[in-house]
């Protein structure tokens, strides 16, 4: 078995992370109340729904497992592509602060799901608000992740360009997290569309995207007579490099 295939393991854990993500937090963890709801609203959230609560948050965990393997696999993927590791580094970073940032929220719903009963529903609403809010002091992680790496994918020309501007996509829309700190209600709140929604969205395709091209590439370099995939990138960067530079001299590249 050679690297390549170990390569496509590695990245095909994005995917992984994707769907157990959605399963975890979209369809085993219940709807909650509104934001601005009483607090006796959320008590009896966690009291009536704490077993499923819990159920997601263990999915949840799980998925943090291949989030972190397939952030490996990707810094390293792109280093290759970069030639240096400064931008790679900075998806590394993002991706770990963003992902310690939400483990952190997780740890406050899990306590709230913990035990329900006999708890002020005040602290009980207090540690639900701290899962939501575990989303804004991720954005700026996020925001750095996406961003260096579709600086990579767009510079180097190593992958496909709309793979690049579909990560600027994701880096762009994060910041509209930052409507949770000033309003519980409406678009911008912490359950609205553009509070959490559209940048949960973006963020699952994105990911999904990078780790089902990143696993398709690896899967073909295992291929007899196919190239390797770090031969792969790097023709596609000097290519693309080379194409630039033949651009800028006003000249075709092969002439």
């Amino acid at each position: 078995m050679n690297e390549d295939r170990y390569v496509e393991y590695g990245a095909a854990t994005g995917i992984v992370f994707v769907i157990l993500a959605v399963i975890g937090f979209g369809v085993v963890i219940p709807n909650p109340p509104d934001l601005n709801a009483p607090a006796t609203d959320w008590a009896t959230y966690f009291l009536n729904h704490h077993d499923a609560v819990r159920a997601g948050l263990v999915i949840l965990s799980v998925a943090f497992f291949f989030y972190i393997w397939f952030l490996g696999t990707l810094t390293s993927v792109l280093r290759i592509a970069a030639g240096t590791p400064r931008l790679p580094s900075i998806v590394l970073i993002g991706g770990i602060l963003g992902g310690a940032c939400l483990a952190i929220g997780s740890t406050a719903e899990a306590a709230a799901a913990y035990r329900p009963q006999g708890v002020d529903p005040n602290i009980t609403r207090d540690l639900s608000d701290i899962f939501v809010l575990a989303g804004v002091i991720a954005i700026p992680a996020f925001t750095a992740f996406f961003a260096a790496a579709a600086i990579v994918i767009l510079r180097t020309g190593a992958f496909p360009a709309w793979l690049g501007w579909l990560l600027v996509t994701a880096a762009a829309v994060q910041p509209l997290t930052f409507g949770t700190l000033f309003t519980k209600t409406g678009a911008f709140a912490g359950d609205g569309v553009l509070g959490l929604f559209v940048p949960f969205i973006v963020t699952m395709v994105a990911i999904f995207a990078l780790s089902a091209l990143l696993t398709a590439w690896a899967r073909d370099a295992t291929q007899p007579g196919h190239m390797t995939l770090t031969d792969r990138i790097r023709g596609a960067a000097a290519g693309a490099a080379a194409g630039a530079a033949a651009g800028a001299r006003g000249e075709r590249a092969g002439q």
